[in-house]
């Protein structure tokens, strides 16, 4: 999804913005099925686990938005910012497929996602 979505732009700008746009993506396709506070409650939990990897996390506030990734990612090296992103939003899906199931799961990642393929390679199946 990161790299779907930074696709468009140059190297240093792409996880910034990418990872802008899954969060809104991903807000907007949840916040139905687990409310404002629920998205904001698994973001900032995701953010937790990512300290370990990624101790700045520990000063983003994911309650605040896309706003403050992004501004927290632009603040960051384009790899770090990339790695960050990438541990941050494995960390949601993990929590959320755990959370809601795998089929719901899918269910919004295609809906936010249309050409999301659910067979594609994952690490189980690799």
């Amino acid at each position: 999804m990161l790299a779907h979505e930074g696709a468009a732009g140059g190297a240093a700008t792409r996880a910034k913005t990418a990872a802008g746009r899954v969060y809104d993506k991903v807000h907007v396709h949840l916040v139905p099925l687990v409310g404002i506070a629920g998205v904001h409650l698994l973001f900032a939990r995701s953010a937790r686990l990512a300290q370990g990897e990624f101790a700045r996390f520990a000063e983003v506030s994911i309650d605040e938005g896309s706003t403050k990734l992004r501004e927290f990612l632009q603040a960051q090296d384009p790899a770090v910012a990339t790695e960050s992103a990438a541990a941050l939003f494995g960390n949601f899906f993990t929590l959320i497929t755990t959370f809601i199931g795998e089929r719901l799961t899918a269910q919004m990642l295609r809906s936010a996602w249309p050409s999301f393929d659910e067979t594609a390679p994952t690490e189980k199946n690799k």
